[in-house]
């Protein structure tokens, strides 16, 4: 403390006060460094006079060695960085050739973009390497090449397609016989396909095909397709589908469920009372029992009302048309030449045949009307009628009766039938009657007409006389 406050004595004090009002002059302090300077250099030169001649020498030495010892540090550091930057160079533009024999077309595009090297690919079928697979390289594996240049590749095509490999009978060989003859000999466009089979064993040939038709087993091609069947054997499912009852149901609700299910859906028909058309009457697998997927099934649907076919000859020409309710029966009546009038001939469909809304409810029934009967047509029929007449008589009527026309000379009105070679009588299902029509070139007619007994009834054809 003493101390301290003796800096504040009075000379001191007037002394520090004085320093502080002195300015700062620069030139002032640049000649007292000057001088420090002179004085230091004085020195050493004084050192220096001091020294002998062996020490001059000695450090002379010294120098010269350090001198040329940091020659070499230099000039070896300056090899080592040019070196350095050579390996670099070298590093950074040459890139390592890998071996890419049996390696894969697209290892060597994926090497060659990543290291800025171009590819020239030459491509060559070989039955050995598969297609993509690099056969040879023009640089060896291990050299270096420089950035931007190419590299020689051979690529496979694999086997040649259109060389000829003739086919063996694939229905004597099995699986793996099949699969060992396509690996070598790479027919890979053979394809082996299985499916099952209730019949063929296991691995067995079923069938084989070639796509194309006019390619035969002796000219196929490795570019060919073709398929081979083999067997998987007998298809296996569980019981595990719950039959539904379909009683009543609609025949489309079993078909939805018999698809859905894969189940192998029988269905049968039969008329009913009872149940209506399109709908089920019975199953033959009870409800709620289980069975499995392929499983055969069998259900009857109903036709609805059933119409049971009478005999008809239970009944006569004229009853017979409402004899059977809901379906249309057409009775008709033809002539026989040994069925007695009234007879049943035939009915189209079978007595006791069961008819459903799907056959055809027309039943046609034909009675036999006897032998057919021909008329005396003289002086009461004219030429005009004729036609209508032997069609809805006879022909209609299943007889086979025509006529002829023979104009002769009479004094009757013009176009009356005067004669004729059969009439009023019995006559048989196959005729043709002779019919003569008047002229009218006589006059007034007589009072009764000639009997024609000079013709006969045997069916035979007396002639004609033209007009």
């Amino acid at each position: 403390m003493s101390d301290f406050l003796s800096n504040f004595n009075g000379n001191n004090y007037d002394h520090r006060k004085k320093e502080k009002k002195e300015p700062y002059n620069e030139a002032l302090e640049k000649t007292k460094q000057e001088t420090k300077y002179e004085k230091e250099k004085d020195s050493v030169i004084s050192q220096v006079k001091k020294r002998t001649p062996q020490e001059d020498k000695e450090i002379d030495r010294s120098y010269k060695k350090q001198k040329k010892k940091k020659r070499y540090w230099i000039i070896t550091g300056i090899l080592a960085i040019t070196i350095m930057l050579g390996a670099f160079y070298y590093q950074q533009n040459y890139i390592k050739v890998p071996n890419f024999i049996g390696k894969n077309l697209t290892d060597v595009q994926v090497w060659a973009s990543e290291n800025r090297v171009k590819t020239k690919i030459k491509q060559s079928y070989n039955k050995k390497r598969d297609a993509n697979t690099i056969l040879s390289q023009e640089q060896n594996a291990g050299s270096r090449v420089k950035k931007g240049a190419v590299l020689n590749v051979t690529n496979s095509l694999g086997a040649d397609p259109e060389e000829k490999i003739p086919l063996p009978d694939f229905m004597k060989m099995n699986k793996q016989q099949t699969e060992q003859w396509i690996k070598a000999n790479k027919a890979e466009n053979l394809s082996l396909i299985e499916e099952y089979s209730e019949t063929i064993e296991k691995n067995q040939p079923i069938r084989s095909e070639i796509a194309n038709a006019e390619v035969t087993p002796d000219n196929y091609k490795r570019k060919n397709a073709g398929k081979v069947y083999y067997s998987k054997g007998k298809q296996t499912y569980q019981r595990d589908i719950k039959v539904p009852d379909f009683q009543r149901k609609s025949r489309n609700e079993v078909e939805t469920w018999a698809k859905n299910n894969e189940i192998d859906m029988t269905f049968e028909e039969k008329t009913s009372n009872e149940i209506p058309a399109e709908s089920i009457i019975e199953q033959s697998i009870s409800k709620d029992e289980k069975i499995s997927k392929k499983e055969k099934m069998t259900v009857t649907v109903s036709l609805g009302k059933g119409y049971v076919v009478p005999n008809f000859s239970e009944y006569n020409l004229e009853d017979a048309g409402t004899a059977l309710e809901g379906v249309q029966v057409q009775p008709k009546g033809i002539y026989t030449d040994n069925l007695p009038y009234g007879q049943l001939v035939s009915q189209s469909i079978e007595a006791g045949t069961i008819l459903s809304s799907k056959d055809n409810l027309n039943i046609k029934v034909l009675y036999s009307l006897g032998r057919p009967y021909m008329k005396d047509l003289r002086g009461t029929m004219v030429e005009g009628g004729l036609q209508k007449y032997f069609h809805d008589e006879f022909q209609s009527k299943g007889a086979n009766i025509n006529y002829v026309i023979r104009r002769v000379d009479s004094d009757q009105p013009k176009g009356t039938v005067v004669g004729m070679s059969h009439f009023s009588d019995f006559v048989p299902l196959n005729l043709t009657v002779s019919i003569d029509i008047s002229l009218g070139n006589l006059g007034s007619a007589p009072t009764s007409f000639p009997n024609n007994n000079s013709q006969s009834n045997n069916g035979e054809n007396q002639g004609t006389s033209s007009e």
